[in-house]
């Protein structure tokens, strides 16, 4: 019963630049927990991984991905969730997967993404970038660009 009264004070739906991403970390994203916040939000659940996939098996060539230097792709992927989404919020998961794949060929990729990301505007709605709490002490140095569009639950 916690873990509902947890959800029901983050008022993801109480934000004031709605055309803005913001960070939800959580320390163990599980399915009903993410359930229970699209729920109670009435947010579409859309993941990332999925989302790629889809995209890179519709439209790419070639079997590598090579995310490092399509980060302006992938931001322009995170504004047509936004704008294909049918409900009032979106929730993303697995962005993690992006973020990882980053941190692994350069970090300045990862920390141009991350700034990128952060001034995004312009969205349709909002979008709740659902995190791991490993990542906060990760892009701790960054945080700074999300100023109070972070929650923690």
């Amino acid at each position: 019963m916690e873990i509902i009264n947890n959800i029901n004070e983050l008022a993801l739906d109480k934000v004031v630049l709605r055309d803005r991403p913001y960070l939800l970390y959580i320390e163990k994203p599980t399915p009903t927990v993410i359930s229970q916040l699209a729920f109670r939000y009435t947010a579409d659940r859309i993941s990332y991984r999925d989302n790629l996939i889809e995209r890179h098996t519709s439209i790419s060539k070639s079997q590598a991905l090579n995310l490092q230097f399509h980060c302006d792709r992938e931001l322009e992927a995170i504004k047509e969730i936004c704008r294909k989404a049918i409900k009032p919020i979106v929730i993303l998961e697995d962005l993690d997967i992006l973020l990882a794949y980053l941190a692994t060929r350069s970090r300045s990729h990862l920390d141009l993404f991350w700034q990128n990301l952060a001034t995004m505007r312009q969205l349709a709605c909002p979008i709740w970038i659902l995190l791991p709490t490993h990542w906060k002490t990760e892009m701790s140095p960054k945080q700074n660009l999300w100023d109070n569009r972070v929650r923690f639950l």
